[in-house]
């Protein structure tokens, strides 16, 4: 992405604030996590670092439970995501008191995603007991307002039901295993050819025999140039189903009449 600093796309005419907000919540190259991490913390359920993905602008990739890691994993592979920071600079914001007045508080999100349509995301990795405790829900609207107030960004909370959710879950795995790109990239051009070929979306499976046949390499070669140009956002993958041979496949941003 270029620097939000410099920006200035045709379609989105940012503020000098937009900006600022941006480089303040660490959309630079290596932001360093608010929250400190140290290995075998015991007040967490897991914490570690998740494996640095190109869209993470972080110096370290931190998250502190397993439900984190696996928004680290979708946020990686979503096309619809340009680029995320995890762990930012507080939010402040104010709640009412038993005695009339506003007290201050800060709040700490585990993501900031801008995604490709520079829409402003604050997400939140929360179990769902989490989300149904009282606590929780009278806080929820106040720091849903300040994200809408002060960063102009929507706030959005994954619990189990979206970050576990089945294929979701299995295809970002396999798109993930895809992600490293060879140093030869033969196979990966004839796919783009051989798509882009299609006059509609056709089945992955397809594309590989054909690839296969004119120049003489593997499936397996062929499948991961697929699950590559698909992370590029060069590709769009039917997501109804587990990705395998029978998924539908086409060139992004072409659309059924």
């Amino acid at each position: 992405m270029t620097d939000p600093k410099t920006y200035d796309g045709t379609n989105h005419a940012w503020t000098e604030a937009r900006k600022g907000t941006l480089a303040a919540l660490g959309f630079e190259v290596g932001t360093k996590p608010t929250r400190d991490w140290k290995p075998g913390k015991v007040w967490v359920a897991r914490d570690g670092i998740f494996p640095k993905s190109s869209k993470c602008r972080n110096r370290h990739a931190a998250f502190e439970s397993r439900l984190e890691a696996v928004a680290h994993l979708h946020l990686s592979v979503d096309y619809r995501i340009r680029e995320y920071v995890c762990q930012p600079e507080a939010l402040s914001y104010w709640m009412p008191d038993k005695n009339g007045g506003l007290t201050p508080h800060q709040y700490t999100p585990d993501f900031v995603a801008l995604t490709q349509a520079d829409e402003l995301l604050v997400i939140d990795a929360k179990a769902r007991w989490f989300c149904e405790q009282d606590r929780w829900r009278h806080r929820e609207p106040f720091i849903r307002e300040a994200c809408q107030t002060q960063w102009r960004a929507e706030l959005v909370i994954w619990s189990e039901a979206e970050l576990l959710a089945e294929p979701r879950l299995s295809n970002a795995r396999t798109l993930y295993r895809h992600r490293f790109a060879p140093q030869d990239k033969t196979v990966e051009f004839a796919v783009r050819a051989e798509i882009a070929r299609a006059s509609d979306q056709t089945s992955i499976g397809a594309i590989c025999s054909a690839v296969c046949e004119s120049v003489c390499v593997d499936e397996a070669r062929c499948f991961s140039a697929i699950m590559r140009l698909a992370l590029g956002n060069e590709v769009e993958i039917s997501q109804d189903c587990r990705i395998d041979r029978n998924s539908l496949v086409r060139l992004a941003g072409v659309r059924d009449d």
